[in-house]
């Protein structure tokens, strides 16, 4: 009886062994490294974008019969931690392509680990121009911030008429990255920074940095940073009696921004690389398909930029599969070649440093409350 039970029990095993290998056969795995806990304001999005590429896909029947299967990992908004989830991605689930990381100082830090590995990198949302120089597997599906900044301090200048700025901005690499870039900016267009204050992650008090900053003669206020930091600090600088134009950059891009900074966000200028009245019919479908979304989860984070773009990559990366195979150097093969893919974020392609060529940087400002296009 024992030998019997021993025997059924092997037996049980390699066929539920053997049934998941043949699951795995079937399907085709593609990583994701997203701000799942930290900033899931952001990741939240992006995956849901992610979902609904993954969905309409499978739908179709998959690539060659073939349903793919995205495995998300949570970067936690550590360098570290995203090189040992995307090790964890290459070397325990044997993906070829991986969707992420979002933040650039994670890029960076997976990029060296990426080129040894052969592993294609899409980030969607890494804006540092240093990631242009980050590896022929390292590719990006957002404008660098330095064409941000161009855009914006020039809508400043011709539009808005500024003549000296404020800078409050986030202590972390994305925010004294945009503050340096955007100094110069303005600077090389004649327009002076008066001064420039910092804030660190997590602050809800910006009190003694925005006591400073009234002392000084400015038409215009602005904070690079992340929402959680960006919303409240122009609401404290409006109760303090700052009231004059403020502008951000795409961290400020999402309804709970306005829900955050209140009346205060009222005139908000920031860039977007997104614009949800794109006239075309897989805009028109993501769309529905992310607010149906957005309806059955009210209490979820909402920002359909961050999903725009990472769906955008996802079908760009599943068309690759579906055309070159499912190895990095011919997903590579494919992204190097694609020109005028019709993603939601524009006709996309990717130039010889691996970033995205589309349409150019949207302006949008706060109007009754919504984000309105204004260039």
């Amino acid at each position: 009886m024992k030998k019997l039970i021993l025997v059924l029990t092997l037996a049980v095993t390699a066929f539920c062994m053997s049934s998941a290998d043949l699951r795995a056969a079937d399907e085709i795995k593609i990583g994701a490294i997203l701000r799942l806990s930290q900033g899931a304001s952001d990741g939240l999005p992006a995956r849901r974008g992610i979902e609904i590429a993954e969905k309409e896909i499978n739908a179709k029947g998959g690539i060659g019969g073939k349903k793919i299967k995205v495995i998300y990992e949570d970067s936690m908004d550590s360098p570290q931690n995203a090189v040992a989830t995307f090790q964890k991605l290459v070397n325990m689930d044997d993906v070829k392509v991986i969707i992420g990381p979002m933040m650039s100082g994670e890029v960076l830090a997976v990029a060296p680990v990426a080129q040894q590995s052969k592993i294609v990198v899409v980030t969607p949302n890494g804006t540092s121009p240093k990631i242009s120089d980050a590896g022929e597997y390292i590719y990006r599906g957002c404008t660098r911030i330095d064409k941000q900044a161009e855009a914006l301090t020039r809508y400043a200048k011709d539009t808005l008429k500024t003549t000296k700025v404020a800078i409050l901005y986030s202590n972390e690499p994305y925010g004294k990255g945009c503050n340096e870039l955007f100094t110069k900016n303005f600077t090389d267009l004649g327009i002076p920074v008066v001064i420039s204050e910092s804030f660190m992650v997590g602050d809800r008090d910006f009190s003694s940095q925005l006591t400073k900053i009234k002392q000084q003669q400015f038409d215009l206020l602005f904070i690079p940073g992340y929402l959680q930091e960006t919303a409240p600090a122009i609401s404290q600088a409006a109760k303090m009696g700052i009231n004059g134009a403020s502008m951000g950059v795409f961290g400020d891009m999402a309804p709970k921004y306005i829900e955050l900074a209140g009346k205060a966000a009222e005139g908000h200028i920031n860039a977007s690389e997104y614009n949800e009245d794109y006239n075309t019919p897989a805009n028109k479908t993501f769309k529905a398909e992310y607010n149906k979304i957005v309806s059955a989860n009210p209490d979820e984070p909402n920002n359909i930029m961050f999903a725009a773009i990472a769906y955008d990559m996802t079908r760009m990366v599943a068309e690759a599969i579906a055309k070159k195979g499912n190895e990095p150097d011919a997903i590579r093969a494919y992204l190097d070649s694609v020109k005028d893919f019709d993603g939601v974020t524009g006709k996309l392609s990717f130039d010889k440093n691996g970033d995205v060529v589309k349409q150019g940087v949207y302006i949008f400002k706060v109007i009754n409350g919504k984000y309105i296009k204004v260039q």
